[in-house]
C-alpha cells in the first residue's frame, strides 16, 4: 500500500494563508528548497489538491511552463505532468489536465488510490481539504514546511480535534530562506 503525504506550507504561528487569503509570505528564492520540492514531486505518483486549491495553481503552473519568469518556475513541468485528484463535490470543469474528481465517499475513494501500486501520493492543500484528511485518517506523514514568519490572523492550518500522536522522522533546515522541513509519521 502507498502511503499519503501530507505536505503544507505554514507560518511559525500555524496559518497557511494570511487574512484575505494572502499568500505572498511563501514567494521564496531558495534554490535548496526548490530542489528539494523537485525531488519530492519526482518521489510521487500523483498530487491531491482541494477545488479551490486547484483553481488557483490551474492559473499559474500551465503558464509557468510556458513562459517561465519566476523562481521555482522549473519545476513546472513535474508539478504539470503528475496526476491530480481534485477533492470536490461539485461537477466542473478540470481544465488543469491530467485531472480527475474525487470525494463522493472520500474515505473509500483514498483508500482505493492507497492500494493501487506506485509512489505515494501528496496532498497539497488547501487547509480545509487537509483537515478533513486528517480527520479521516488518511494521512501517513505529515510534511510542514515551516516559513520564518508570523501572520497573526487568517487560514489556521490544524482544526480543533482529538489528540495525534506523531513520530518525528526529519527536520531539515534551508538556511537562505530560514525555511525548516518537519516530517512526522502519524
Amino acid at each position: 500500500m502507498r502511503a499519503l503525504l501530507l505536505h503544507m506550507m505554514v507560518s511559525v504561528d500555524g496559518f497557511t494563508q494570511g487574512p484575505g487569503g494572502v499568500m505572498d509570505w511563501i514567494e521564496i528564492d531558495d534554490p535548496d528548497f526548490h530542489e528539494y520540492l523537485a525531488a519530492l514531486l519526482d518521489s510521487v505518483d500523483g498530487q491531491i489538491f482541494g477545488r479551490v486549491c486547484y483553481e488557483e495553481l490551474a492559473q499559474y503552473w500551465p503558464q509557468a511552463e510556458r513562459e517561465p519568469a519566476a523562481p521555482g518556475d522549473e519545476l513546472a513541468p513535474r508539478v504539470n505532468g503528475l496526476p491530480k485528484y481534485v477533492v470536490s463535490h461539485r461537477r466542473h470543469e478540470l481544465p488543469w489536465q491530467p485531472a480527475v474528481r474525487i470525494g463522493a465517499d472520500l474515505a473509500e475513494e483514498v483508500a482505493e488510490l492507497k492500494a493501487r501500486p506506485g509512489k505515494p501520493l501528496v496532498l497539497f492543500g488547501g487547509a480545509t481539504t487537509a483537515q478533513e484528511f486528517l480527520r479521516l485518517g488518511l494521512v501517513d506523514e505529515l510534511w510542514l514546511a515551516v516559513f520564518p514568519v508570523l501572520l497573526g490572523l487568517g487560514q489556521r492550518f490544524f482544526a480543533p480535534g482529538p489528540r495525534s500522536e506523531l513520530r518525528l522522522l526529519e527536520t531539515r533546515e534551508f538556511p537562505k530562506s530560514g525555511v525548516v522541513l518537519q516530517r512526522y509519521r502519524r
